[in-house]
């Protein structure tokens, strides 16, 4: 049934044939199970001594299916609405608004493939014989793969706009001829394409193909691994947990830190470089015009100029803050397995994997699917767009 480079597997189910589970030593796939297209699940699901199935399934549905589902279709329908606002707002005229356009789409898909994941969970649960494929197979290769890519193509753009928007307070009059509308949308279509790609061995090593199903006595779809899978998943995880999850994170972080304590500095430069400005401006314009005037004038002009400034600053360190809130889970999860690389799905700790990866989804999705209210709270510009495309005053807020 299976040649001897790939290993198939039909998971959630009890085995066929009697298997001695006991001569399996490590959670690697032993080359004794190219005969079987079962996976050494059933035994990771009763041997897992950190966290029982009793327990671990209700949490998985819990997080998954109630939780999960519920910010799936909040984020969808929210970032619709962010996608459409942000082309009418003229996306490719400002740098800002490219980075969350990349922004929304990116957490369009993260919600996309969190309600298939839903889905997929809930065929698990119910395991219905009559199913073309097997359930756990559509989680494992195409609804958490996915997931796991867009999550971390929004935690990179993220990455990005806080990076952006530190640029703006540290070098005010040099950022916009460095970091253009242009400039933007390429290194948001980059960070799309790198991360497509440094994911593609996800799907060149673990496929589904329409093979015999023992379990159910007949052909259905079933996913295939090749042989050296786990080495090469391995690999990539490291790669994309460390050198893009973990730096996304640190640059989030550091952004943000360093937005919060050159903002007040950084109006308070700006606004004595612009009445000084202004001031000369006005005097060669009208003699007649006072000191006291054109000061009145510009503290008006520079109060406004800043007060924007301010809600835009205030509305990505908010974004920055709750991203990084948001992703406490993954960063446990990944020290977790940094610890002990048993804590896997289809590992000696398979239950407690699941359900970190559950809690990690929920949390990413959540996180892609509140920032509608931090835009319309705080972005008058948003606001205004908003409610002028759902037909509301537009009174000046």
């Amino acid at each position: 049934m299976t040649t001897s480079s790939t290993s198939s597997f039909s998971l959630y189910n009890k085995p066929t044939k009697k298997m001695n589970w006991s001569a399996v030593s490590s959670d690697k796939i032993s080359p004794s199970y190219a005969d079987y297209d079962v996976a050494p699940l059933n035994r990771t699901l009763t041997q897992d001594i950190l966290l029982s199935y009793g327990i671990a399934a209700p949490l998985q549905l819990l997080f998954t299916v109630a939780l999960g589902a519920s910010a799936s279709i909040l984020g969808i329908v929210t970032n619709i609405i962010n996608i459409i606002v942000f082309i009418k707002q003229g996306a490719y005229k400002e740098c800002g608004t490219v980075n969350l356009l990349g922004l929304a789409v990116s957490d369009f898909c993260v919600a996309i493939t969190m309600l298939q994941i839903s889905l997929c969970l809930t065929l698990i649960v119910i395991n219905p014989p009559s199913l073309p494929w097997e359930p756990f197979a559509f989680w494992f290769l195409t609804a958490g793969w996915p997931h796991l890519m867009f999550a971390q193509i929004t935690r990179t753009i993220t990455a990005y706009v806080a990076f952006e928007r530190c640029m703006c307070v540290v070098f005010p009059f040099k950022v916009k001829s460095i970091l253009t509308p242009k400039r933007s949308i390429i290194i948001i279509v980059v960070i799309f394409i790198c991360t497509f790609s440094s994911y593609s061995p996800a799907f060149i090593k673990q496929q589904l193909k329409y093979k015999h199903d023992p379990i159910v006595n007949r052909s259905r779809i079933i996913l295939i691994l090749a042989s050296d899978w786990q080495y090469v998943v391995d690999v990539m995880w490291y790669i994309n947990s460390i050198a893009f999850n973990v730096g996304s994170v640190a640059i989030v972080l550091i952004c943000t830190l360093i937005t919060a304590s050159r903002v007040q500095l950084s109006k308070t430069w700006r606004s004595s470089m612009a009445t000084g400005s202004t001031q000369k401006t006005a005097l060669e314009e009208d003699p007649k015009t006072t000191i006291s005037e054109t000061a009145s004038k510009q503290n008006v002009m520079s109060n406004s100029k800043m007060q924007k400034e301010k809600k835009l600053i205030t509305m990505i360190v908010f974004i920055s803050v709750i991203f990084l809130i948001c992703y406490i889970p993954d960063l446990t999860f990944l020290l977790m397995y940094s610890i002990n690389p048993k804590i896997r799905v289809l590992g000696t700790y398979h239950n407690l994997a699941m359900v970190m990866y559950s809690l990690t989804f929920f949390m990413e999705t959540f996180n892609s699917s509140i920032n509608i209210f931090i835009y319309y709270r705080m972005s008058s510009k948003y606001k205004r767009v908003f409610r002028e495309w759902i037909g509301l005053s537009t009174d000046k807020d």
